[in-house]
């Protein structure tokens, strides 16, 4: 038994294949059949990606770089299919059916509008206010101590990030950096 748990821990990765801190370079020998672009960048956050099937939905996945470090990654659901309302709602609480039973996440949906909890809680509604850009869904959660999981659906995107902390100081930087 002890030796066979060093190995179960040893064959987890963090992100893909990956671990956090490893290269490009190692990115580019663990997926040698795989074709990797530059994507446009977060300031001086590289990203890599490839275009897989992740959770039976086409995804767009981002490796991000910074100093040559993986130091976050990203899964854009659909990125180029136009779904409708109610299956883009069932894909996202799907998604978060799986991240939930595996983590502990927290949903804080954000309104733009001022809507009583009656009218939110309206059948089919949630769709409608997520297509009108009404209403982001929003997850957050940690995946192990210093790597952050945030599951977002909104009216142009479905998005599910893991993130180190050096990722997040990175893409707050950013943020700052452009306001």
């Amino acid at each position: 038994l002890l030796l066979f748990i060093p190995l179960v821990s040893f064959g987890q990765n963090d992100f893909r294949k990956m671990f956090w801190g490893e290269s490009k370079e190692v990115l580019k020998e663990k997926y040698p059949d795989v074709e990797f672009f530059p994507a446009a960048g977060i300031g001086f956050l590289t990203q890599w990606t490839e275009f897989p099937v992740v959770l039976e939905i086409e995804a767009q996945v981002f490796f991000m770089f910074k100093d040559d470090k993986l130091v976050g990654g990203m899964y854009a659901f659909n990125p180029m299919a136009a779904h409708s309302r109610d299956e883009r709602l069932k894909e996202f609480n799907n998604v978060s059916e799986r991240l939930n039973a595996k983590y502990e996440l927290q949903r804080e949906d954000v309104w733009y509008k001022d809507y009583t909890d009656a009218e939110k809680n309206k059948p089919d509604w949630l769709d409608l206010a997520v297509e009108w850009g009404e209403v982001q869904l929003l997850e957050r959660g940690e995946k192990e101590e210093g790597v952050t999981i945030v599951h977002i659906l909104d009216k142009n995107h479905h998005t599910l990030a893991y993130m180190t902390k050096e990722g997040l100081q990175v893409l707050d930087k950013t943020v700052d950096d452009a306001f």
